[in-house]
């Protein structure tokens, strides 16, 4: 049955619904109809059934941060003593600048994206949460520079 279902899910007409929601997912079901070349009705169920089992998670926005006064993105790769803690995380989500929080592999136990007004903020966020975290062993932080998006999906 899970065989089914993932063989389903990779028929052409799935994968091409997924990049075009990818790319703006706000395409009305008419205009998506078009671009995959079925019928609104198809689409319609298509994306119903990529909800139903999980695919489709949520309709999000890209927001340009750089427009909102935050012109600085950073990955903070964080080590910490005792590895990632749901406590460790509900800190630092109290942060307004964390965007997001991976727990990873390898010689750090996590990376913060969090994005910041100026680097005099950085360094004070920084500063903060070592002092709010002892947990926290040591930080490398990295800035950056450009961010280049697959535009027709990574799938």
């Amino acid at each position: 049955m899970r065989y089914m279902l993932m063989k389903k899910f990779l028929d052409k007409r799935y994968v091409n619904v997924l990049r075009e929601l990818y790319k703006n997912s706000k395409t009305p079901y008419n205009e998506l109809s078009k671009k995959i070349r079925a019928s609104t009705t198809t689409c319609y169920r298509i994306v119903k059934e990529l909800e139903k089992f999980g695919i489709i998670k949520a309709y999000t926005i890209e927001i340009d941060a750089k427009k909102l006064g935050f012109p600085i993105k950073t990955l903070i790769e964080v080590k910490t003593r005792t590895g990632v803690t749901t406590e460790l995380v509900r800190v630092l989500g109290t942060y307004p600048n964390v965007s997001r929080i991976y727990g990873i592999t390898g010689d750090r136990d996590a990376i913060i994206e969090a994005y910041f007004r100026s680097i005099e903020e950085l360094d004070l966020f920084l500063k903060r949460i070592r002092e709010i975290c002892p947990d926290i062993k040591d930080t490398e932080t990295h800035i950056v520079l450009n961010e280049h998006r697959n535009a027709e999906g990574w799938f």
